[in-house]
C-alpha cells in the first residue's frame, strides 16, 4: 500500500470559494485520480464518513482523490438557499480542471464517483466529458431529479408549494426546483464512453432501486458498458459497517481495474 498525504485545498468557481480535501499517493508520476460528488444536503465527508474512507482506500492503491463541498454547501462559500444543480454541475467541471491543472493528476485517467444527487451529477459529467472520463461510479443515484425529489418530499410530508422550503434543517429556494426540470442525467449518460458501475442498496427508501437498473439499461442499450452491483438489504447511504465494507471493497477493485 502507498503512503498518502492529505491536504485541504481551496479554489474558486464563478468567483466563489470551494473548499476540498485532496488525498495524494506519494509518487513522482502523474497519478490516476477521482473526483467525488456528495449528495444534496450533505458534504464532502458524506454520511458515516464513507467518502473519507473511500478516498483513503483509493489513495492507498495509488489513486488521487478530490473530495469537495459544492458551493452553498458545507465549508464552501454561499448560502444553501441559492444552490442549484446547474451550479453544482459547474462546480464539478471546475473541480476536474483543478485536479488536472493544479494537482498534477493524469488527465488520461480521471474517474468520477457520486452518491444520490451526486450520482446524478456524476452521470451528467460522464456524458458531458465523454472520453475525458475513464471511469464512472454511481451510488444509489438519482435518475430523474424533478420526479425523484418530489417523491421524496411527498414521502416525508414536505409541502413544496411555497418557498423557501425547509428540509433537513436547510432552506431550499425556488430556483432549485425550477432548475430541476432541466436536469436529465439518464439522458446525458447515454453519451458516456467510460465503463459505468452502479451500486444499489436493495432497501433504498429514498431513491427507487429501479433508478439504478434504469442507468444500467440506458448505458448498455446505447453501446456502453455498465454493471449493476446490489448490496442486499442496504439503505440509501449504506449505513452499516458490513454494507460500507462491501461498497469500499467493490469501489476499490473497480478503480484498480479501470483507472490504474
Amino acid at each position: 500500500m502507498n503512503k498518502i498525504t492529505e491536504l485541504p485545498v481551496v479554489y474558486k468557481n464563478e468567483g466563489m470559494q470551494i473548499v476540498g480535501m485532496l488525498h495524494k499517493p506519494n509518487t513522482n508520476k502523474k497519478p490516476p485520480a477521482a473526483v467525488f460528488f456528495h449528495g444534496c444536503t450533505t458534504t464532502k465527508i458524506e454520511t458515516h464518513w464513507i467518502f473519507v474512507k473511500l478516498a483513503r482506500a483509493l489513495a492507498e492503491r495509488g489513486i488521487m482523490v478530490l473530495r469537495f463541498d459544492f458551493r452553498h454547501s458545507g465549508d464552501s462559500e454561499g448560502n444553501f438557499e441559492d444552490m442549484t444543480l446547474s451550479g453544482e454541475i459547474s462546480d464539478a467541471l471546475k473541480s476536474i480542471d483543478f485536479l488536472i491543472s493544479e494537482c498534477n493528476a493524469d488527465p488520461s485517467r480521471i474517474g468520477v464517483l457520486g452518491l444520490s444527487m451526486g450520482g446524478a451529477i456524476g452521470a451528467i459529467i460522464a456524458g458531458y466529458l465523454g472520453d475525458r472520463i475513464k471511469s464512472c461510479i454511481l451510488m444509489n443515484p438519482v435518475g430523474m431529479p424533478f420526479e425523484d425529489l418530489n417523491a421524496i418530499a411527498s414521502y416525508n410530508n414536505i409541502n413544496i408549494s411555497s418557498f423557501p422550503i425547509e428540509w433537513n434543517s436547510l432552506l431550499f429556494g425556488r430556483n432549485f426546483f425550477d432548475d430541476l426540470k432541466n436536469i436529465k442525467p439518464l439522458e446525458e449518460i447515454k453519451k458516456a464512453i467510460c465503463p459505468v458501475l452502479v451500486i444499489n442498496g436493495s432497501n433504498d427508501q429514498s431513491v427507487p432501486p429501479a433508478r439504478s437498473k434504469e442507468y444500467v439499461e440506458v448505458v448498455n442499450n446505447n453501446g456502453g458498458t455498465a454493471e449493476l452491483f446490489i448490496v442486499e438489504g442496504a439503505d440509501h447511504v449504506f449505513n452499516s459497517v458490513a454494507w460500507e465494507k462491501t461498497v469500499i471493497e467493490k469501489v476499490n477493485d473497480w478503480c484498480v481495474e479501470n483507472l490504474i
